[in-house]
């Protein structure tokens, strides 16, 4: 499939936070089937550009495409049932079970004055069961572990049976075993279920091993995309965040490796 032709894309984007423009002139596309990640230093527009590509953001000039239509011409809930979005620091309601919280991804599915039904249930139940959390099911999300917390919001996007999933820094203050828990529940949604998804990640290491393509921004502006084994180089590292390093072969994943150069070895080479 081109790229005109991918499910999710913007184009000529202009970009902004408030009255601070992030980006403009940008056009990305989301690969169908693949699990991007959007990397980049603080403030360069990586979580700017994922809340419009979701609507949850409006750019100030430049069009967002959905399934081949303007995103803005479909209703918030068909919207909802083709793309789901997990927002950073997303807030929990109050004495709320697992089940309850993955069940309110069922909402843009349900017509109005429909009583819950059977369909609404099997969904719930398939999420709970991708994500691990079945028997967590009846538990408050507020005594969850962050990892816990993480797939139970996963499993209420699962539920909303959409194909694309956008996260917006779904590993920030998960400790590393979490993190990598759930980069693997990720990654297993992405090659064994098909799902195309984009997340913002900041561990460059996390990016490259479990994501099939990145999107590298710098101020605004793609400066690569493509698979990491493809444009991960030491060059491209230090143009998008300024820093000195060496690539190396992981030999776990037989991905790129990012490995830092310190001051006192920038000042020995």
């Amino acid at each position: 499939m081109s790229e005109t032709e991918a499910r999710l894309r913007g184009e000529q984007l202009t970009l902004a936070f408030g009255k601070k423009r992030i980006a403009e002139n940008l056009t990305v596309t989301i690969p169908d089937g693949q699990f991007t990640a959007i990397i980049g230093p603080n403030g360069c527009g990586k979580s700017t550009l994922l809340r419009t590509l979701s609507r949850l953001m409006t750019p100030q000039q430049g069009q967002i495409y959905l399934d081949g239509e303007l995103i803005q011409r479909y209703a918030s809930k068909e919207v909802a049932r083709r793309i789901g979005l997990l927002t950073q620091n997303a807030a929990t309601p109050e004495d709320i079970s697992v089940r309850e919280l993955v069940a309110r991804g069922r909402y843009p599915h349900q017509p109005l004055f429909t009583r819950w039904r059977e369909e609404d249930e099997q969904a719930v139940v398939q999420a709970m069961q991708a994500t691990a959390i079945t028997g967590l099911a009846e538990q408050s999300v507020d005594t969850l572990s962050g990892g816990q917390r993480q797939r139970a919001w996963i499993a209420m996007v699962l539920a909303q049976q959409t194909t694309i999933m956008l996260l917006d820094e779904p590993t920030t203050w998960l400790d590393i075993s979490h993190q990598i828990e759930l980069l693997e529940l990720l990654s297993d949604l992405n090659r064994e279920r098909g799902y195309t998804l984009a997340a913002v990640l900041h561990d460059l290491n996390h990016a490259c091993r479990y994501a099939t393509h990145l999107i590298a921004l710098r101020d605004g502006q793609i400066l690569a995309q493509g698979a990491p084994t493809d444009i991960v180089t030491a060059g491209l590292i230090e143009a998008v965040y300024g820093l000195r390093c060496t690539i190396i072969d992981d030999p776990i994943s037989h991905t790129p490796l990012v490995v830092p150069l310190g001051r006192r070895q920038r000042q020995d080479g």
